[in-house]
């Protein structure tokens, strides 16, 4: 019984996206004129991310959905930097022919979050590739090694002077992006935003005042969780807020609450100093090493 190119790539890639390393080396004995495949990667939620192929960007404005076309077969590899600036990169080095007989194909590779909210680059589907292929107008299309390709869509509608019929017509327009060679003179990502800064000592002051200004402690850990939703904060002024609370409940719920606001993360497994009970700082230590899930 044969094999479907699907089945085959599927055992294929599941082995080199799990064992192999950036930069092996290429499989002697196989075919490597050929460099007509394509790759093909989404994210699963939308996420915008900067795709490099073997070193180089391939778009420098962040995408969800892009393919590249005319790859390399055998060693490619390949990085997702996400636009957020927060979650980790992703690198994997994948093979895009056939296994077997090394036709063309166009691999299907997605961004999923796992249950602990990580991102992983998994296998999706893989099929001989199209090369009369036609991209929707949400995935971004370049030839690798070639100038970047954007496809513009134009709507014209008129009156149909033989039958009076309104008609819609639809052209399809291909450009390089002026002569912008995506392969071997890629600029950089486009820097990132400011990083955020914890509250002035003045703003941090009038803060605390205000949340130990409440008379009950379910309105100081609300008043709390408002300044902190609307500003961001260091580690240690989480400590001290948190010591504002007369009960330990109130300083876990805030400590879980502020993580994510807070600008040098990389500290806050001090927080756990503040609370009395073993259980509580082994909770939050929990909570830090999950990414604040």
């Amino acid at each position: 019984m044969k094999f479907s190119v699907l089945s085959i790539c599927f055992i294929f890639v599941s082995s080199v996206l799990s064992f192999a390393q950036p930069g092996q080396r290429r499989e002697e004995g196989r075919r490597m004129d050929h460099e007509s495949s394509a790759l093909s990667v989404y994210s699963e939620n939308g996420e915008q991310f900067f795709l490099v192929l073997n070193g180089i960007n391939q778009n420098n404005v962040p995408q969800s959905k892009i393919r590249v076309e005319g790859l390399p077969e055998y060693g490619n590899d390949v990085q997702i930097v996400f636009a957020d600036n927060r979650t980790p990169a992703i690198r994997k080095t994948i093979n895009i022919a056939d296994p077997v007989d090394g036709r063309e194909v166009n691999m299907v590779l997605k961004i999923v979050r796992d249950r602990e909210g990580y991102a992983k680059l998994r296998f999706h589907k893989c099929e001989e590739i199209d090369h009369n292929y036609h991209a929707p107008r949400d995935e971004y299309v370049m030839r690798y090694g070639k100038p970047q390709q954007t496809n513009t869509v134009t709507e014209t509608t008129y009156t149909d002077p033989a039958t009076g019929q309104v008609v819609t017509q639809t052209t399809t327009t291909t450009t390089d992006n002026n002569g912008y060679n995506g392969y071997n003179n890629a600029p950089p990502p486009p820097p990132a935003p400011p990083a955020p800064t914890a509250m002035d000592p003045q703003t941090f002051r009038d803060a605390k005042q205000s949340i130990s200004g409440a008379s009950f402690e379910d309105t100081k850990l609300s008043t709390a969780k408002t300044i902190v939703g609307g500003n961001y904060v260091n580690t240690t002024q989480v400590m001290e807020i948190c010591r504002l609370f007369s009960f330990e409940d109130s300083k876990v719920a805030f400590a879980k609450f502020a993580y994510n606001r807070t600008v040098d993360q990389n500290n806050y497994y001090k927080v756990s100093s503040v609370f009395d009970f073993d259980s509580n700082k082994q909770a939050l230590n929990d909570f830090i090493s999950r990414g604040g899930k």
